[in-house]
């Protein structure tokens, strides 16, 4: 089964190499579209019968985003999950969205209070 992940949640230097090269405007409209996007796909997750396939493919693109952020306890999660999906039971499966949701929340509350940051300071 999935294995929760033991590393730090949030990578400064991967947000600041974001910014250096986007701008902190276009750095806050990609994170935003981001818990938009990753937040859709967790309440999908919660709300459909467990699919496995579908479990692996959002884990999948869950881990990716979460990790051009530096998100990486979202990442390492999804990725734990996107490995382990093919072969977890639907209790299984249905735990691990509450967990992605758990860890999800966690990390939009960090990204909320880098968007609210004035220009972006955590980024400097």
């Amino acid at each position: 089964m999935y294995r929760m992940t033991t590393c730090p949640a949030f990578e400064k230097d991967t947000l600041r190499l974001l910014v250096s090269e986007l701008g902190p405007e276009d750095t806050a409209e990609v994170l935003q579209a981001f818990l938009d996007d990753t937040g859709r796909k967790i309440g999908a997750l919660a709300a459909i019968p467990p699919d496995p396939a579908l479990f692996r493919r959002e884990a999948h693109s869950i881990k990716s985003s979460a990790g051009t952020f530096g998100f990486l306890e979202l990442s390492g999660l999804a990725l734990s999950v996107e490995q382990d999906a093919l072969r977890m039971t639907p209790d299984q499966l249905a735990r691990a969205a509450a967990a992605l949701g758990e860890v999800f929340e966690r990390t939009a509350d960090f990204a909320r209070s880098v968007l609210l940051a004035s220009n972006m300071e955590i980024a400097r």
